[in-house]
């Protein structure tokens, strides 16, 4: 991560775009050719955002078509400020900034409830008279959109930031541990069924395996885009061995909380009335959750799969005979 330097911002000061900065500049701009060195010209701040801008102009005459170029204080901060050791105890966006694409944890300073997982990165837009400006954004994990970092700087929505994948999880809220385990165990799910995917594909089952791969896409989404679930969920985050041991069995606490859960997804047996009511597909999602979790702890996945059959689900023989097959073929090496 890197700590920010508050020198300050002057003007005449020499502005050098990193490779890929310039890369993205090119492609917005549609530009045959861009400088990569920049003199900061003048600072303006923009009255209905609050946001700063930093126009610069190309250091030399290079030829290039692209007049100027513009920077907020959070981009402009970032190529100043000095790399040092990631730490997840939560902090200001106007103190420390991630490394461009991690992805993080946005907690409300104000509401620790309020828990937004996003990408950070750095995007090209207009400002102005046209000027293309670089600006750091958060694109949203747990839904479509993006919104610009100063929005979590000052006012309500004043935030601190927490890496979502640290391994250092011990400042993390048990609501923010809910959002960690979920992404993660989600792109498990993805790595899984675009292994019995790409199985389908061989047997010629096209649609089968399109329909797994986007399952796997949207897979268990609900706890992270339904307010109820999420907090339900985040009661037991600590105590996960139902998950990967077959012989432990539920308490009256964990099955109440993981109740809305089943309810939102098929590809829980405990969804339907009997398990017999399940489609194919969702049986195929059930296992490649089964392996993506196995695949995480791991533990023995076919012992899991024989355990839970005989001390909880108890699918008829026909149907757990198609779950084998399955799960077999995600156990191979193909």
């Amino acid at each position: 991560m890197l700590k920010i330097n508050n020198n300050k911002l002057k003007e005449g000061m020499r502005i050098v775009l990193p490779e890929e900065w310039h890369d993205k500049v090119l492609a917005f701009s549609k530009k045959e050719n861009c400088p990569y060195e920049f003199i900061l010209e003048n600072i303006e701040k923009d009255k209905g955002t609050k946001e700063t801008y930093y126009i610069c102009k190309p250091e030399k005459k290079t030829g290039a078509k692209l007049a100027k170029i513009a920077f907020t204080e959070c981009t402009i901060r970032y190529l100043f400020s000095q790399e040092v050791p990631d730490l997840n105890i939560g902090l200001s966006f106007k103190e420390y900034l991630p490394l461009e694409d991690s992805q993080i944890l946005i907690t409300n300073s104000r509401n620790p409830s309020e828990v937004i997982p996003g990408i950070f990165k750095v995007e090209p837009e207009l400002i102005l008279k046209g000027i293309i400006c670089l600006n750091f954004k958060i694109y949203y994990m747990n839904g479509n959109g993006f919104t610009a970092v100063r929005h979590f700087y000052d006012g309500s929505k004043k935030s601190n930031w927490k890496l979502l994948l640290h391994e250092d999880t011990s400042y993390m809220t048990d609501y923010e541990k809910m959002f960690r385990d979920t992404i993660i165990h989600k792109s498990y799910v993805v790595k899984s069924c675009d292994k019995l995917a790409r199985y389908l594909e061989k047997e010629g089952a096209i649609e089968h395996a399109r329909m797994l791969r986007e399952k796997g896409r949207v897979h268990d989404d609900s706890k992270i885009s339904c307010e109820d679930e999420l907090h339900a969920l985040s009661r037991i985050i600590n105590d996960q061995s139902t998950m990967y041991d077959a012989t432990k069995q539920l308490s009256p606490i964990q099955k109440d909380a993981i109740k809305l859960h089943w309810k939102h997804n098929p590809h829980h047996p405990e969804f339907f009335k009997t398990p017999e009511d399940m489609e194919r597909i969702n049986i195929m999602e059930m296992c490649c959750d089964w392996y993506a979790r196995s695949m995480q702890k791991g533990t023995d996945f076919m012992k899991y799969v024989e355990t839970a059959q005989n001390e909880r689900f108890k699918f008829p023989d026909w149907m757990y005979a198609e779950i084998i097959h399955y799960c077999e073929v995600l156990n191979s090496k193909i």
